[in-house]
């Protein structure tokens, strides 16, 4: 493809601006995946920044898995919502805290508001259904969590909920199955938007991980009987 001048179009500039919004009762993997891809390519690309966004500067409770309890894992927020940060991504995990935020006003006018101002916007796991709420992904291509499936497409009526795919990416909207599958959504997101395979292949060999690269690898759709939006059996 090529401008009207006969020149070839200027690729888009690298993302380097990322947030991650924090809710409690987050799965620490939906985060803390994609975060550790990320904290690699900002150590090799040194211009780069992460803030974590919640509703205040408290520390973010991660879901509670002990004995206590208690939650193990809290993210300490640099930035509220009320704050009015320049990003060009922003990343929302999942968990059993998404369906409090899905009924949270001000988290879902955050990203509703900031959404057009954005040049991505990513979900993890049931991260889908705030982005579902904020009407970012209405008549567009979507997935999510295979496990929860049925419950979190009925969140989001009007999305077009692909049953079998690692990710999806629809526009400048990426979404990604369960909980791991945010790590393979990272590293096809800095192959694609960092435009360096190598860059993102690096950080995968560094976390140690073997990394899915094809979007429509998904074999939980099957072991869950995902067969459309809103349904298993």
């Amino acid at each position: 493809m090529v401008a009207a001048d006969g020149r070839p179009p200027r690729p888009k500039p690298i993302p380097l601006r990322w947030g991650v919004l924090a809710f409690p009762q987050y799965v620490g993997l939906d985060a803390y995946g994609p975060l550790e891809m990320l904290y690699i390519v900002k150590y090799l690309t040194p211009n780069m920044t992460i803030a974590v966004i919640a509703e205040t500067l408290d520390p973010v409770p991660a879901t509670t898995f002990n004995d206590l309890d208690r939650p193990v894992t809290y993210m300490k927020p640099t930035h509220t919502i009320y704050d009015n940060v320049n990003l060009d991504v922003l990343l929302i995990p999942g968990g059993p805290g998404s369906s409090i935020a899905y009924n949270n006003t001000n988290i879902i006018n955050y990203v509703k508001n900031v959404y057009p101002k954005l040049k991505y916007i990513i979900s993890v796991c049931t991260g889908a259904q705030i982005l579902a709420k904020a009407g970012v992904i209405v008549g567009k291509r979507a997935t999510t969590n295979k496990f929860g499936w049925a419950e979190t497409t009925q969140t989001g009526p009007g999305v077009n909920w692909v049953p079998c795919a690692r990710w999806v990416t629809d526009g400048n909207v990426w979404t990604s199955s369960g909980v791991a599958a945010g790590i393979d959504l990272t590293h096809a997101f800095i192959k694609e938007t960092f435009r360096n395979e190598t860059l993102a292949d690096r950080a995968a060999n560094i976390l140690e991980i073997e990394i899915h690269k094809d979007p429509s690898w998904d074999p939980f759709c099957e072991i869950w009987n995902v067969t459309a939006a809103g349904t298993s059996v």
